[in-house]
């Protein structure tokens, strides 16, 4: 079964890891802006974003991938004068990675601007939540997103957990299930499946610059599929991420 992993850094990757990702099945991808230090120029964010749209689509094509773009400001990325890099943002797939780390005040104004941003041009989002103080963050998040009105069919809370995914669905926005070490297992992604259904759900590796499986989506769908119906699986395997990055006749 073909696999588009909905969240990836790759130029984290080689042009060989993107092939034997490719190979294994993973024929779809997303890569989200995530510059790895914090940038002192806006500039550095602009060029980043050119290299993603200009230079790393075309190296995914070369070996049988077809990458789309995410273009934003993660909360660990915010240079100064963020408002410039905002003007950049308006040529891609999706917004992302965008959303709130410690959730400090810097934080909550760069996302809500990005937010109201992807508002305006109708423009979906893949939406970070971090590793501390998950539950806590991500019901901030939540709060902003109704605060704002922001569509629900606009935004993917990313990285969810079995902690986190009953509050994500409850407020009608798409879940990412992040499968990874440190994140979730295989067997967290079928619990959460069995209990929740396959209706909002999108799967990825977040896989990029350091150390982790590259094809730990794939193993989740096999896991899958040896437990639900094809067409159930086909949907958080494939079908799911093309109707929110709205790519269907990719």
């Amino acid at each position: 079964m073909e696999v588009f992993d909905a969240h990836i850094h790759s130029e984290g990757r080689s042009v060989e890891n993107l092939e034997e990702m490719a190979k294994a099945g993973i024929k779809k991808a997303l890569t989200c802006a995530f510059y790895p230090i914090k940038p002192n120029y806006p500039e550095t964010l602009v060029d980043h974003f050119r290299k993603l749209r200009e230079f790393e689509v075309e190296r995914a094509k070369s070996v049988g991938m077809e990458l789309h773009v995410a273009l934003g400001i993660h909360p660990r990325c915010i240079p100064p004068k963020y408002e410039m890099v905002l003007e950049f943002m308006r040529d891609c797939t999706a917004f992302g990675e965008i959303g709130l780390e410690s959730a400090s005040e810097l934080e909550v104004e760069v996302f809500r601007k990005q937010l109201e941003l992807a508002k305006e041009l109708d423009i979906p989002c893949v939406i970070h939540t971090p590793r501390r103080n998950k539950l806590e963050v991500t019901l901030k998040i939540l709060r902003i997103l109704e605060d704002l009105d922001f569509p629900r069919d606009l935004a993917v809370i990313d990285h969810a957990t079995q902690e986190t995914v009953r509050h994500i669905l409850d407020s009608g926005f798409y879940a990412g299930l992040t499968v990874q070490v440190g994140k979730l297992s295989v067997d967290e992604v079928v619990e959460i499946v069995d209990e929740f259904g396959f209706e909002r759900f999108v799967l990825n590796s977040d896989i990029g610059f350091d150390k982790g499986d590259m094809f730990s989506t794939v193993k989740a769908v096999k896991a899958l599929e040896d437990r639900f119906d094809k067409k159930d699986v086909e949907r958080i395997a494939m079908k799911n991420a093309l109707k929110l990055f709205r790519i269907e006749r990719c």
